[in-house]
């Protein structure tokens, strides 16, 4: 087929996702890179393929800490979304909510927190109130508003979430207990640290059931838990 055939640069591309999920990042940039490359040199900078090779790019330079460089080729995905598939396409929605986790990272909290709205409003308005996606784009926003210090509303936002996220994917899904994992942490942020504390647990107590007691997120919540004890003054709780 060649090393620039359509469907060569499709298996070099999932290789890149492949290095990025075992955490071989540098290699995957490498690799997102010389397929972009090929893409835009055959296919040109608008066309969807190359377009999802320069998102890729950017998701991977992000995780890598090259911030700044993500941030100028997601809005450059976007740019091109927006002109091409128009300002409400899924991809263009995804391209926003993307450029906005990289604000929220840089720091630029208004910005993300601006556009975090802009694709709550419009996937509530196209895919209802409770879809995945919109659910999704409820926490992104709550996020930033955590950011921002604004733990009242973020509180809010995130209880809905998790609400929603209980009726209807159930208690012990893994979106679910990430939910109830983010209320927690800005019932902390607002002091509230007994309700803290049984949101933790709860999430713990799931964890450790389901991924077992080393996995990386059962961990994380032992350490949520161990730090809201430690606030409570429960040290005993907090050395076992």
């Amino acid at each position: 087929m060649g090393q620039e055939h359509r469907d060569t640069l499709i298996y070099r591309s999932n290789l890149a996702s492949v290095l990025d999920s075992l955490g071989d990042l540098a290699a995957a940039m490498d690799m997102y890179a010389k397929v972009l490359e090929a893409r835009e040199r055959i296919l040109g900078p608008g066309h969807p393929d190359t377009l999802s090779s320069r998102n890729n790019l950017a998701i991977v330079l992000s995780s890598l800490g090259d911030l700044a460089a993500a941030r100028d080729l997601h809005v450059q995905v976007l740019e091109a979304s927006e002109r091409i598939l128009g300002p409400e396409h899924p991809d263009t929605l995804t391209s926003r909510s993307n450029l906005a986790s990289v604000l929220d990272s840089l720091g630029d909290f208004a910005a993300a927190r601006d556009i975090c709205a802009q694709v709550l409003e419009a996937r509530e308005r196209i895919l209802g109130p409770e879809h995945p996606d919109t659910l999704s784009s409820r926490s992104n926003l709550a996020s930033v508003l955590d950011s921002l210090g604004d733990f009242a509303a973020a509180r809010d936002m995130y209880a809905q979430v998790l609400e929603a996220r209980e009726r209807i994917l159930g208690p012990e899904h893994p979106d679910t207990l990430t939910s109830k994992n983010n209320l927690a942490f800005v019932l902390g942020r607002l002091d509230d640290y007994l309700a803290a504390r049984d949101m933790y647990a709860q999430v713990l107590e799931a964890r450790e059931r389901i991924l077992g007691p080393e996995h990386p997120d059962t961990l994380s919540s032992r350490s949520n838990l161990a730090y809201v004890l430690d606030k409570l003054g429960d040290s005993t709780a907090v050395r076992e």
